[in-house]
């Protein structure tokens, strides 16, 4: 935009001048270059938007990078987000909520460019039809549609070097014809998360220490699809799916830990262990969701109707070893306690909404809707332990597992219905 200005501005600029030398005038005219600007940051009476499309950072960005900009959010562990106020933060798309578990949303976040997104709207006063407690706040990202027809797409490459090598790549396409519109993209990477530990606790008579490291290695692969297609000029229906995958092979915890405390004589004395522990995990979280939007009226009114579905699946062993030193005190080649666990979970989640929203004139609204949710939980968890030394003492090579096994199903229906009367009072 500000090339044309220029040059229209140097256009007339020139015709004033030369229409002043024809009446020898001796005044002159500077018209300078004109640069239009659309705001960014916007308040809103329940949210803040960061309009995204209009700011030139989210170049070269990934979603999980503009997030950690944007005003009101934060991150101390470069895994979690916070919202300035609120004890819990909720995830939305599209205004639909994401049913990913945490580690998978964190990194479809750090695997989706930024370039996708239109704007990001923190919500830190969710109305009744968000199913939220006052506490929570509210991250909506809204995603780009192509307007016009035609197809686009980009492609983004990265690697990293910090204490390991880390890379990802992520390609999305934009498709539009008519009234259908399609999104989708695929991404995947890999990564080892290295963290470091000193942790130190106790008084003067009972010490504990633990100092070592933890690594994770992690591979995914995962996307998304959204197909909206407008069945009127006031009505809309939308289809997305998202999909997730991660496998997480020979993730290690290695600890040195120094325990100080009084024996049964009362005599202050030091022992050292080592844990040397191995986990292999791995999961898959697919989310479809289903909805339904309605204009009403040129003032905002609405009737909007969602359904979604999740499942999601992880299975993980761990085995988990207390080291300790051999007969003469020296290394730590023998296992004092060792305990095996398997953990598979399978949650499996229905959700519908219904929600009518109706806006007057004089700045009153009225919302009423009700929702349904329901929820299988089955976790069958087994666990054995191995304890190679007994309680006089003694070494045992060849111990009996003690089993234990835990085989929990949960199952959970929630109705709710809501009415909500708004009023704006100053303007």
């Amino acid at each position: 935009m500000k090339t044309p200005l220029l040059i229209a501005a140097l256009f007339f600029s020139g015709l004033a001048l030369a229409q002043e030398k024809k009446s020898d005038s001796v005044k002159t005219k500077n018209i300078e270059g004109v640069t239009l600007t659309k705001q960014i940051f916007k308040k809103q009476s329940d949210r803040f938007v960061y309009d995204v499309a209009a700011s030139p950072v989210a170049k070269g960005n990934t979603t999980f990078d503009l997030l950690k900009q944007t005003p009101l959010l934060s991150t101390t562990d470069d895994k979690t987000l916070k919202i300035a106020g609120k004890n819990n933060v909720l995830i939305y798309i599209n205004g639909r909520k994401t049913n990913m578990d945490s580690e998978s949303l964190v990194q479809f976040l750090k695997n989706t460019p930024a370039e996708n997104i239109q704007k990001i709207e923190v919500i830190t006063v969710p109305g009744s039809e968000y199913q939220v407690e006052s506490s929570d706040g509210i991250i909506n990202i809204v995603l780009k549609k192509k307007m016009s027809d035609g197809l686009n797409g980009n492609m983004r490459m990265s690697n990293s070097q910090n204490k390991y090598n880390a890379s990802s790549a992520s390609f999305s396409a934009n498709y539009r014809k008519d009234k259908l519109g399609i999104s989708a993209n695929l991404n995947g990477g890999e990564n080892i998360q290295p963290q470091s530990y000193i942790l130190r606790n106790g008084t003067d008579q009972l010490k504990n220490e633990s100092v070592g490291d933890i690594d994770d290695p992690n591979k995914n692969i995962g996307g998304y699809l959204n197909i909206d297609y407008q069945l009127t000029e006031k009505s809309n229906l939308a289809l997305s799916w998202n999909s997730w995958a991660n496998r997480s092979y020979n993730s290690t915890i290695d600890l040195f830990n120094t325990l100080t405390q009084p024996n049964s004589l009362g005599v202050v004395e030091t022992t050292h262990t080592w844990t040397k522990n191995r986990e292999d995990s791995r999961n898959y979280n697919n989310s479809v969701n289903l909805n339904y939007e309605l204009k009403l009226d040129s003032l905002g009114s609405k009737f909007n109707a969602n359904a979604a579905y999740l499942i999601y699946k992880r299975f993980q062993f761990s085995k988990n070893n207390t080291m300790i030193p051999d007969e003469n005190g020296n290394g730590y080649s023998r296992p004092g306690k060792t305990i095996t666990q398997n953990t598979p979970q399978v949650i499996k989640n229905f959700s519908g909404t219904v929600d009518y929203i109706q806006k007057f004139k004089n700045d009153f609204t009225l919302s009423l809707g009700g929702n349904f949710n329901k929820t299988k939980t089955d976790n069958d968890t087994k666990n054995f332990t191995y304890q190679f030394i007994d309680k006089d003492g003694n070494y045992n090579n060849n111990p009996q597992p003690a089993p234990d096994f835990n085989h929990f199903i949960y199952d959970e229906n929630i109705y709710g219905v809501y009415l909500t009367l708004e009023k704006k009072v100053f303007r």
